[in-house]
Formats: structure tokens, C-alpha cells, sequence
């Protein structure tokens, strides 16, 4: 924890921003690195009755997480957006944050 969602964008984008986005938020958030996950979801988007094709998508970033504030929200979306720009043409980055209260997260049967 935190898991990051990534949509729109390619897997060898996503194999390096496994890289980097855990090394680069683990120091925004103060947590270690090997606490990310990092996921690519594979899915089609369509626009006006037709499927779009990845490199014409807006990505989007969705961190499952537990709260930590406004100031740690806004730090990670400027360094999450900074990091995916590099792998998109986009200039539309989406990050959202959903939060999930420590005692709904299970880690072997036991919830933080």
C-alpha cells in the first residue's frame, strides 16, 4: 500500500514507472519503496461509437491508499503527473485518490 492503477498507457510506460513512481513517492510520502504496487489495467475506451486507440488516450493514475492529507495528495499527484508525462504525448494527466480506511485493508487475515 499505496497500489497504483495505471490506465492509457503502454506496458513497457508502465514497466518503467515501476521503477519510478515507487522510488520517487516513497520519498514525497515517507514510506518505502517496497510498499507500491504498481498495476496496468488493460481496457477500451470508445469515443463516439468507436474504439481509441491507446497512444490517443489521456492516462489516468488511481491510488488506492491510506489518507494522509491534503499536503501528501497534492505533492504525489505533481510528481505522479511529472513522471507520466514522460510516457504520454497527452497533456491531460488524471490522478485520482481513493482512500481506503485502514480497518477495510487486509494483509494476511489481519486489517492495519
Amino acid at each position: 500500500m499505496p497500489h497504483l492503477r495505471i490506465r492509457a498507457l503502454n506496458d513497457e510506460a508502465v514497466k518503467a514507472l515501476s521503477k519510478t513512481l515507487p522510488a520517487e513517492l516513497s520519498k514525497v510520502l515517507n514510506t518505502s519503496e517496497d510498499n507500491f504496487t504498481v498495476e496496468k489495467i488493460a481496457t477500451t475506451f470508445y469515443r463516439a461509437g468507436a474504439a481509441v486507440a491507446e497512444a490517443q488516450l489521456d492516462p489516468m493514475v488511481e491510488i488506492l491508499w491510506f489518507e494522509r492529507g491534503a499536503e501528501a495528495r497534492d505533492a504525489a499527484a505533481k510528481k505522479v503527473t511529472e513522471l507520466v508525462k514522460a510516457h504520454s504525448a497527452s497533456e491531460f494527466i488524471s490522478v485520482v485518490f481513493i482512500n481506503i480506511p485502514k480497518d477495510n485493508y487486509f494483509e494476511n487475515g489481519k486489517h492495519f
